[in-house]
């Protein structure tokens, strides 16, 4: 009857059914068609119970093992959803499907040269395949093998020229490697297939803001805001246009974004006491200022730290050991304190110190005076390997498509950014592990 019900597509009476024989007998195929029809009528939870069963019952099944890493992608479930794949690549290292899928997670978990395995074992068995090309050249694009990333890509459009995100990625790489004249056309393309494709978007803002277009760049983050109100992306690249553009009012409150964005690298300080923004009153307070950004960015906004004492703070430092002997002689700083300690003195709030001109209300009448500290930065530079200078703002550059991690930063994050916990309320500064999904 089960059966009979399927083949009339009457699918809850199909499910009564097969239900009842599965109690009756828990009995394989029983499992697998009651799985089959309950993911037909979108029933992924009460699917994947049916096919874990039946996988505990023949744990060689190849093909079980793939639908049941299928249902815990739809339940959004990936890591369980990897193990799956890689059960299946276990019993079946031939299975190009598993293969293909393994890697895409272990990209999404930031384990790129794994992922690069899955691919590269992908283009052995079945070559040319676009799928393969694109996601390897999304990996190695993450890792800076842009030229490699660039060749694949290049591959995937020759086997599919109708991927509107392959020819916005292509055009970010381009831009990425400074040959702007030729992304253009490819990211139009990219648009042509997809007008409204958010990567493709923002990449072109970032063309037209590099060529001083501004207002066709300012009119296409307004499109971004329409599609996608809360996409962080678009509120952290509009911002460096807001500043390039004059209006530092508005692009200190849009770099406030980057805390959102999937991927960039940042050392993030999240204690359970308060952030201050320049609201509150601190004469008398304990505030900790924390390095966030990279190196350049830290020495430039240095300059907005004894403002924060002549407000009555006592200021606590807190930037990796290779700027300590430079920062700690700026005015007002009680305590500089390298990344690599564990523990704080005890504070009452804190700031990242790029948000300082915004909790400053920064303008261009109102940007400090730079501090110079030379007597200081001849031991920097040598704990830096040579001479010490701003970093550009990474996100500022070309995204690729779901691309997420900067190439030019003055010092790698990941370098400084350590776990790192106050005494009292433990906390952790980290950076995000990379390939955090878009």
């Amino acid at each position: 009857m089960g059966l009979l019900s399927i083949h009339t597509q009457q699918y809850d009476h199909a499910v009564a059914w097969v239900s009842r024989a599965v109690q009756l007998i828990p009995k394989l195929e029983y499992l697998v068609t009651l799985g089959t029809v309950l993911r037909f009528q979108r029933r992924p939870q009460e699917a994947f119970e049916a096919f874990d069963k039946a996988a505990q019952l023949k744990p060689d099944a190849v093909e079980l093992w793939r639908s049941r890493g299928d249902l815990l992608l739809e339940l959004k479930r990936p890591a369980e959803a990897l193990l799956s794949f890689q059960r299946v690549l276990q019993l079946n290292p031939q299975h190009w499907e598993a293969a293909l899928k393994s890697g895409v997670l272990l990209h999404e978990e930031g384990r790129l040269e794994e992922a690069l395995s899955c691919f590269n074992l992908c283009d052995e068995l079945q070559p040319n395949q676009a799928p393969t090309l694109r996601s390897r050249g999304r990996s190695l694009s993450v890792l800076g093998r842009l030229n490699e990333a660039m060749a694949d890509y290049m591959r995937a459009h020759a086997l599919d020229s109708s991927d509107a995100a392959n020819c916005a990625n292509i055009g970010g790489i381009l831009q990425s490697l400074d040959r702007n004249d030729e992304a253009l056309p490819w990211l139009d393309e990219a648009l042509r297939l997809q007008p409204d494709l958010p990567d493709a978007l923002r990449n072109k803002a970032v063309w037209l803001r590099d060529h001083r277009r501004f207002d066709e760049a300012f009119a296409i983050y307004e499109r971004l805001k329409a599609l996608d109100p809360g996409n962080a992306k678009a509120e952290w690249n509009l911002s460096h246009l807001y500043l390039l553009t004059g209006n530092l009012e508005a692009g200190w409150a849009a770099r406030e974004a980057r805390w959102k964005v999937p991927g960039l690298p940042l050392a993030r300080f999240e204690p359970p006491q308060p952030i201050w923004l320049g609201q509150e009153c601190i004469d008398g307070k304990t505030i900790v200022i924390h390095f966030d950004e990279g190196f350049g960015d830290t020495i430039q906004f240095a300059r907005y730290v004894p403002m924060v004492a002549v407000r009555g703070a006592r200021v606590i430092l807190v930037v990796p050991a290779a700027l300590c002997s430079l920062l700690s002689r700026l005015p007002g700083v009680s305590e500089c304190i390298p990344m690599v300690k564990g523990d704080l003195p005890a504070f009452d709030m804190y700031c990242p110190l790029s948000s300082l001109p915004l909790a400053f209300g920064t303008t261009l009448q109102t940007i400090p005076v730079a501090i110079l500290l030379a007597d200081s930065t001849h031991r920097m530079s040598a704990s830096l390997g040579g001479s010490p200078r701003p970093s550009r703002q990474a996100a500022d550059r070309p995204r690729l498509v779901r691309q997420s991690q900067s190439q030019e930063r003055s010092q790698p994050l990941a370098a400084t950014a350590r776990p790192f916990a106050p005494s009292g309320p433990r906390c952790n500064l980290h950076q995000p592990a990379e390939g955090a999904a878009a």
